[in-house]
């Protein structure tokens, strides 16, 4: 994500980050710091434990809208063509 966007998103992000209880936040936190971590199993082509195998391309492009809507991208412009 270039720096510009970022920062254009980061108000968004505190706020979604403040909605939870300080103990998720932390946890949250750890996670990230921790980064990507052998101890974690794998995931493969069946997708991450917990999900489905690949992609649900319909549901995927259903929040396409809202993104553009929350980035401020033209309505006009393909999905692959967004500024």
């Amino acid at each position: 994500m270039p720096d510009e966007a970022f920062t254009d998103v980061l108000p968004l992000l505190r706020r979604t980050f403040s909605a939870y209880e300080p103990g998720v936040r932390r946890t949250l936190g750890e996670l990230v710091r921790r980064g990507p971590s052998a101890a974690r199993p794998a995931r493969t082509e069946a997708g991450a434990p917990g999900f489905g195998p690949g992609l649900d391309a319909e549901r995927a492009d259903a929040v396409l809208p809202v993104l553009r809507l929350l980035l401020g991208a033209d309505h006009d412009e393909p999905a692959g063509e967004a500024r």
